[in-house]
């Protein structure tokens, strides 16, 4: 199954760079919960669109966990793996908590690390 994602610049080219392994995600609501996140596996491939530039990665997904916090993930799958900033457990709960409202939505669905790596098609 293929997949869509728009990503912002520095995340983008840190999955290019094969630096950054995991992509965290929280649905918007239960809909998408169900219909996307629940339905991943290994072998599916999400194309993310730069926000800025709107050039296309292909990835192939490795695995999906679930988590209830981002310090749960990030202590479990390693900063260096879920960050684009390589900063620390609080700099990136930080991070996730100042983006839009996903201080509320990890509350309600938890958080998914979707491990990921660069394809060439």
């Amino acid at each position: 199954m293929k997949y869509f994602m728009h990503l912002n610049p520095r995340p983008f080219n840190a999955i290019k760079a094969k630096t950054k392994k995991i992509e965290g995600r929280s649905p918007h609501d239960e809909n998408e919960r169900l219909s996307e996140y629940e339905k991943m596996q290994p072998g599916d491939t999400i194309l993310f669109e730069n926000n800025q530039t709107h050039q296309i990665l292909n990835t192939k997904i490795k695995f999906i966990h679930h988590y209830q916090s981002v310090r749960q993930m990030l202590q479990t799958e390693g900063v260096e793996n879920v960050l684009s900033s390589k900063g620390t457990i609080e700099e990136g709960i930080e991070s996730y908590n100042s983006l839009g409202d996903y201080k509320e939505r990890i509350k309600k669905f938890g958080i998914y690390a979707i491990g990921i790596e660069p394809i060439e098609v």
